[in-house]
C-alpha cells in the first residue's frame, strides 16, 4: 500500500510554498500518494484541486459576533494583541504559532500516514495540532522560524530588542507544544540551517535530523530559449554585461539589497541590471543601466530572464537554499553570492559562480568585476549538470521516501 503524505504550508506561493509543491510533485512522480494544504490551495491524494470549506469565510451571526467581541477566547485575544503591536516591528516578516484554524480536524490530516510540515506561521496552531495529531511528523525547515518565537531570521530578531517578551513567550509555547511529538524528523535543505536549528534544542525529541536539498525540474536544453533569443526579447545587446537580481520585494535587507546597490554604484564598467520583484532599485551610477521587470508570475518570462543574464546576483546575508539559485543553475546561469548559508555549500568559485568571502559592498564589487573578466570561461552545460546531480525531483523524492519509511517502521 502506498504511503499517504500530507504537506502543510501557510501559502502555495513564496519560496517555501514553491519548494513544498515541488516536493509534492516529486513524490507523485515516484508513485507516492501526496496531498497539499495551504490557505489558498488544497490538493487531495489524487492531486486534484478541491474546494476546502476549512478556509472559506462564513459570515457569523449577530449573536456570534457579539459573543466573540464580549468574550473572546485566549487565542483570539493573543492574535488581536499581536496584530496591534506588530506594525511597530521592523522586520521582513513575523508570525505566530497560534491560529484559529483547527487543522488537526482536517479530513486530509486524518487520512494521511505522514504529516510533512513546511512554513506554517499564522496557520498551524501549535498547542492543539501537536497535542491532538499523533501521526509521524516531518518538519521541513525553510527559515529559522520553527526554532524561534515570532521572527524568521536573526537579522530581524537583533533589530527588535523591544519585542524580546513576544519572542521568548512564543518560543516557549513552541518548545512545549513540540514535546508532544513522539515520532518526528527534522529536514533542512542546507547544513547551515540544520546546524542553527540544533543549537537551540527545540527538536531534542525528534529522533531524525537530516539534510535533503530542495528540488527543481530541469527542462531539456532544446526546449529552452537561447541566450541570444532571450536578449532580443528583452531588448538587450549581445555583448552587454547583464546581471539579474531577483527577490519577492527588492528592498529586503536580508537579501543584500543595500550591499548590492552600494557595490553597483561604485563600478566603473558598463553593466545592465535586470530586476524581478516588487519595488525598484535606483542605482546612482551612469555606468549601470537598470531594467525593472517588476513582479512576474509568467514562468516562461522568468526563464528567459535567467537565460538572458550573464549571472544571478544573490547577495543574501542569511539564507537557506534559495529557489533562485536552483533556478539559475537549471538555466546554466552562474551565481554570485556571499559565502553564507546554503549558497556556500553549493557555489564553487569559477565553476558555477563566485563566492564573496567578506560580507561588504567593496568585496562584492570586486567579485562582480572579476566575474565579468572571466565570464566566458563558465560552462552552462556543466552548471546545469550540477542540478541533475544534486537537485533533481528523483533524488529528493527517494531521500524523503526513505525517511518516511524510517518513521513508519
Amino acid at each position: 500500500m502506498s504511503i499517504k503524505v500530507l504537506h502543510i504550508n501557510t501559502t502555495n506561493r513564496g519560496g517555501a510554498g514553491i519548494a513544498a509543491l515541488r516536493l509534492h510533485t516529486a513524490l507523485i512522480n515516484k508513485g507516492i500518494k501526496s496531498a497539499f494544504i495551504s490557505k489558498g490551495l488544497t490538493l487531495n491524494f489524487n492531486d486534484f484541486i478541491i474546494k476546502d470549506p476549512t478556509f472559506h469565510y462564513k459570515k457569523p451571526t449577530i449573536f456570534n459576533r457579539l459573543i466573540t467581541k464580549l468574550f473572546p477566547s485566549k487565542k483570539r485575544k493573543l492574535i488581536r494583541t499581536f496584530s496591534s503591536v506588530k506594525t511597530n516591528i521592523e522586520s521582513e516578516i513575523v508570525s505566530l504559532p497560534v491560529s484559529l484554524y483547527k487543522l488537526h480536524n482536517h479530513p486530509l490530516v486524518e487520512e494521511a500516514d505522514i504529516i510533512n510540515l513546511h512554513w506554517i506561521g499564522d496557520f498551524v496552531d501549535y498547542t492543539s495540532f501537536f497535542k491532538k495529531v499523533s501521526k509521524p511528523i516531518v518538519f521541513t525547515l525553510h527559515d529559522m522560524n520553527p526554532f524561534k518565537g515570532i521572527f524568521h531570521y536573526n537579522i530581524d530578531m537583533h533589530k527588535n530588542p523591544n519585542f524580546k517578551f513576544w519572542e521568548k513567550e512564543m518560543y516557549n509555547l513552541k518548545k512545549e507544544s513540540l514535546k508532544n511529538v513522539s515520532n518526528g524528523a527534522i529536514v533542512s535543505p542546507s547544513q547551515w540551517l540544520l546546524d542553527e536549528a540544533l543549537k537551540v534544542g527545540m527538536f531534542s525529541n525528534f529522533k531524525i535530523h537530516t539534510v535533503i536539498q530542495n528540488s527543481i525540474e530541469i527542462e531539456q536544453e532544446n526546449v529552452l530559449p537561447t541566450k541570444e533569443r532571450s536578449r532580443v526579447d528583452f531588448g538587450l545587446l549581445e555583448d552587454e554585461n547583464v546581471i539579474l537580481f531577483v527577490s519577492n520585494a527588492l528592498e529586503i535587507e536580508r537579501k543584500g539589497f543595500k550591499e548590492a546597490k552600494q557595490a553597483l554604484e561604485n563600478i566603473k564598467e558598463p553593466i545592465t541590471l535586470l530586476t524581478i520583484g516588487k519595488g525598484e532599485i535606483v542605482v546612482e551610477n551612469p555606468y549601470v543601466k537598470v531594467r525593472s521587470l517588476g513582479f512576474i508570475n509568467d514562468t516562461e518570462k522568468i526563464t528567459a530572464a535567467y537565460r538572458a543574464a550573464d549571472v544571478l546576483l544573490l547577495p543574501s546575508l542569511e539564507d537557506n537554499l534559495p529557489n533562485t539559485m536552483l533556478e539559475a543553475f537549471a538555466n546554466g546561469t552562474p551565481v554570485i553570492s556571499f559565502k553564507v548559508g546554503g549558497m556556500a555549500e553549493h557555489i564553487e568559485t569559477r565553476v558555477n559562480g563566485m563566492l564573496v568571502n567578506e560580507i561588504n559592498s567593496e568585496a562584492l564589487k570586486q567579485t562582480i568585476i572579476e566575474f565579468f573578466n572571466i565570464k566566458d570561461s563558465f560552462d552552462s552545460r556543466q552548471i546545469r549538470s550540477y542540478v541533475d546531480q544534486n537537485f533533481s525531483y528523483q533524488n529528493q523524492a527517494s531521500k524523503y521516501i526513505t525517511l518516511y519509511n524510517q518513521l513508519l517502521n
